[in-house]
Parts: C-alpha cells; structure tokens; sequence
C-alpha cells in the first residue's frame, strides 16, 4: 500500500505483503536507478521519494544528493517502513516518513527532487497530490514519474486496452500537471517502462 491510500484491510493486514515486496521486485532496481539519473539532482540536495514502500530507489538518490544532501522516503504504511529499515534503508541514508502523500509534513519550498513510482494513478485525487507535491518543492524542482513497465503492458495483464481515463494518459496528464504547477519536459510510455519529468514552475 503506498503513500495516501489506505489499507482496507488494516495496517496488520499489510505485514506479509510489506515482506515479499522487496524480493518480488529486487530485479526492477536496475531500471529505477536509471530514472533517477534522469531528474537532475545535484549533491547537496534534497530528494523525495514519494510512495517509497521497501525503499528500493533510496540508495540510488543518495548517490545523486552525496553525503551533504537530504534524502526522504514517505510511504502511508508502517509495515513498508519497517522493510525499508530491515533492508538497512533509513539512518545515514534516508529519512523514513509515514505520512499521506496528500497532506506531507514539510515546509514549503524545501525539496529539490521528487521520485514517485505506481502512486500517482493509484490515487482518489491525483491532482490535488500534485499541487500539494508543487508546494514542497522549490521553483526549478524536478518530479519523475516512473513504473517499470509502459501502460500498454500493464494493461494486457488485466486483458484490456490501456483507459483513456487514465491519469498517466498524456492528453489527461498533462494539463493536470500544468494546472498543478508543472511543466512536463519528457514524457515517454515505452513498453518497458513508463516515465514522465516536470519542472516546477514559478
């Protein structure tokens, strides 16, 4: 369960599932790597990983922000955290948060960089999370967008056509974006990733 969904089920509920995650997609690490290379951090910075589950990309913003940086990992489910820790992803290399990724507990203007994978379509209200995005960030900001796989992908694995209702659909994201505060720069649905970058206007 990522950040700003809630578990039906109950917190309890999530412990198994929090524990295979990392062993279900230690292969995909590689590709979210790669992603981050592409947002432009610099060392010093501070970089967000919104929806951070086991924490998995944690490490590779560390590299981009350098020992001087900040790092944080929000994620609205304890048991995720707790693999994140387990996994030796929280002290001298992450902040780890539980928080709602609509309502986050930073100051405005203080973040350089946001990460999210598989959260943004997942959400109630995709452009309220990222106006709220917008305003933790600093002007000039980079948010990545990134799944490792393309929609059209993902979509077959349900038996069905990627949605037009979509939100990562670029005709629906793309305003969204804009009307929250960004400027989609690179958006790229290929069949082995799907990968949008904005910068934060103003």
């Amino acid at each position: 369960m990522r950040a700003g969904r809630r578990a039906p089920d109950g917190i309890c509920q999530t412990r198994p599932r929090a524990a295979r995650w990392e062993a279900r997609f230690a292969a995909d690490t590689p590709a979210y790597a790669s992603a981050v290379a592409r947002m432009g951090l610099r060392s010093g910075q501070t970089a967000l990983d919104l929806g951070c589950g086991t924490g998995r990309v944690l490490p590779a913003l560390r590299a981009e922000v350098g020992e001087k940086g900040t790092v944080l990992g929000v994620d609205v489910t304890p048991a995720m955290l707790t693999a994140a820790a387990r996994e030796g992803r929280d002290g001298g290399l992450a902040h780890l948060l539980v928080a709602d990724c609509l309502r986050l507990p930073l100051p405005s203007g203080t973040v350089d960089g946001i990460f999210s994978a598989g959260l943004l379509d997942h959400l109630a209200e995709p452009a309220a999370a990222l106006r709220e995005w917008a305003r933790v960030v600093r002007p000039g900001a980079t948010l990545l967008l990134f799944h490792p796989s393309g929609r059209a992908e993902r979509a077959a694995r349900h038996g069905r056509p990627p949605s037009p209702d979509d939100p990562l659909a670029e005709p629906n994201l793309r305003p969204m974006l804009t009307a929250g505060g960004w400027r989609m720069d690179e958006y790229d649905d290929a069949r082995a990733y799907f990968l949008t970058r904005a910068v934060r206007t103003g």
